[in-house]
């Protein structure tokens, strides 16, 4: 299957991925990032995931009692998502969409997991600045430019010709603490050079070694930051724009 998993005929790169031993360490990071969000949020409300693919990260939502919209560019996972979690509203998006469908201050919680080409961009940080009511909290991945990886020019080439490593932790978070969000927690991980589909014996040491030398509280140093930022409680939230999107 080319490394893809297989979901009813259809294959699926991202949950792939993290079939591996280094993709399940990667994935148990944003799993628990993701719980810890939901437990600092009370109650679940409304929820946006960006690039849902086949909706794993939403169905984890779904299944603790969130409203969940998913967004993808994929029409075929995202049938997928909409099959594992009927509930959901499942959202076809143009890849140059620069826009979430959803109204502003709408959103108690973002999920945008391993899309760091688009969490990196401006316009994102504006939208999710916009859609999520005060209080909300936005989890995602960032890919960091200052790091390791970075300079070695150790780039996946996973899809191809996208590009890893583009832009920089730390000046990126100052873009997010002007817009008013507050780093609730930053962990700093995939210090160790496995590629993303390893299944070295060596992984579990290596991930032990990542948090016995705290490396994961480096997160301006660290390849990949998985964060949870929290938009702050004000008398009057910004707006984005003009344009509000149904």
């Amino acid at each position: 299957m080319n490394n893809l998993t297989n979901v009813g005929g259809t294959s699926l790169f991202w949950e792939a991925v993290s079939e591996g031993s280094w993709g399940k360490y990667i994935s148990e990071v944003e799993a628990d990032m993701i719980r810890f969000a939901h437990g600092a949020l009370g109650d679940p409300t409304t929820a946006l995931e960006i690039g849902a693919e086949g909706g794993r990260w939403s169905k984890l939502l779904s299944d603790l009692g969130w409203q969940m919209t998913c967004t993808e560019i994929d029409p075929v996972a995202l049938e997928i998502c909409q099959q594992r979690i009927p509930q959901s509203h499942c959202v076809l998006v143009a890849p140059d969409s620069q826009e979430f469908p959803c109204k502003s201050n709408s959103q108690k919680l973002l999920l945008a997991i391993e899309v760091h080409e688009l969490v990196e961009q401006d316009w994102f940080v504006h939208e999710a600045n916009r859609v999520l009511q005060s209080g909300g909290i936005f989890v995602g991945v960032f890919q960091n430019k200052d790091s390791w990886r970075s300079l070695l020019n150790l780039k996946s080439s996973i899809h191809g010709n996208m590009k890893h490593y583009t832009a920089s932790y730390l000046p990126w978070k100052r873009k997010l603490q002007a817009l008013n969000f507050e780093v609730l927690r930053e962990e700093g991980i995939c210090w160790m050079p496995f590629g993303r589909m390893s299944n070295s014996r060596l992984v579990p040491i290596a991930t032990y070694l990542e948090r016995a030398l705290r490396l994961r509280r480096l997160p301006a140093l660290s390849p990949w930051i998985v964060f949870a930022v929290r938009k702050r409680r004000s008398a009057t939230d910004q707006q984005g724009g003009p344009n509000e999107p149904s």
